[in-house]
């Protein structure tokens, strides 16, 4: 079992004083704040004894040289302060107390909705995100509010191990935030704030865990390199559809999705690329094959190739043909 502390640092130089719990085994607030202040007392004496921050449990000096500039490099980027950016002590509270009211988790679409509106709603949570924004109870949120929920997440799942925070992280970024098409008109300054979020998070994964959160699942890597294509796509078609028009805001996030496509195409991920849904293809050897792709299939029901319903008369005609008889 891992156990974790959160300290909110000031510029200022402080004193943190955290206790062990036996008992509990946990790490926690000493007991008494007369305990707070024998500490501080006697951190002069104690404080050689204590394990420096750089003195990483690795053998070898090469790895001990590749820990330390990981570290180096931490402070130059400022990366911890972009993956922390949003997590404040109320909304630690609020994420790791207890649920103040019923909250709809199993799907993105209202109950309310019917038809197209309820299609709609399916495959774009954006109508999802705006509810719980604009809930007027004592349980609404902010944009940051959802960001620092990511952000908590993702830390707390890597670095003690959290599988719930890590099922939450995939779910949040697969099933919410990289369906919500339309966000980037509508609230643009969240989807900028998640786009930045989600790459200093990979940044953070792929150069400074041993582990990495693409190998949770067996699918996770494709699965999130196909929605951060497919949300390429819709976002340069919002954007597009402005037509001029758009704010600085919601400009803000076109660019912030250029570097989080600079650092995918470290990865390996060509978010650029054409898909071919079928047909036939030329391997490097010159071989031509049939190919036939399902993993855009839900890209094939937009736009042109929508499948739409047509409504027939007795004759077995769509009721709204044109006839010239």
């Amino acid at each position: 079992m891992r156990t974790g502390f959160w300290f909110f640092t000031e510029p200022t130089d402080a004193i943190h004083v955290v206790q062990w719990d036996r008992f509990n085994e946990v790490l926690g607030e000493p007991a008494s704040q007369t305990e707070i202040r024998i500490q501080k007392d006697n951190i002069s004496s104690t404080y050689h004894e204590l394990p420096s921050y750089f003195s990483l449990p690795t053998a070898g000096q090469k790895k001990n040289e590749d820990a330390q500039q990981r570290i180096d490099d931490l402070k130059e980027k400022g990366i911890w302060r972009r993956l922390t950016s949003h997590v404040t002590a109320a909304r630690l509270r609020r994420i790791t107390g207890r649920q103040s009211g019923p909250c709809q988790t199993d799907k993105t679409y209202s109950i309310e909705a019917i038809g197209s509106a309820r299609t709609q709603q399916a495959v774009d949570s954006t109508a999802y995100l705006e509810s719980v924004l604009n809930d007027t109870s004592e349980s609404s949120l902010t944009d940051e509010d959802i960001v620092g929920e990511v952000q908590i997440a993702f830390l707390v799942g890597m670095h003690l191990g959290n599988e719930s925070c890590i099922l939450q992280w995939w779910h949040m970024v697969l099933r919410i935030l990289l369906r919500a098409f339309t966000l980037v008109v509508t609230k643009p300054q969240l989807s900028r704030l998640f786009i930045q979020t989600l790459t200093a998070q990979l940044s953070y994964n792929n150069t400074h865990l041993d582990g990495s959160i693409l190998d949770y699942g067996v699918d996770s890597s494709r699965d999130l390199r196909l929605a951060l294509t497919i949300y390429k796509r819709r976002l340069d078609e919002q954007l597009l559809a402005l037509n001029g028009d758009a704010t600085n805001e919601q400009v803000a996030v076109g660019k912030a999705f250029l570097e989080l496509e600079s650092l995918a195409w470290k990865l390996g991920w060509d978010l650029r690329a054409d898909y071919v849904r079928s047909g036939k293809v030329m391997l490097e050897d010159g071989e031509q094959v049939d190919l036939d792709m399902d993993e855009f299939e839900a890209e094939d029901e937009r736009g042109e190739f929508a499948a739409v319903v047509v409504e027939m008369d007795d004759h077995g005609r769509p009721k709204d043909m044109i006839s010239w008889e």
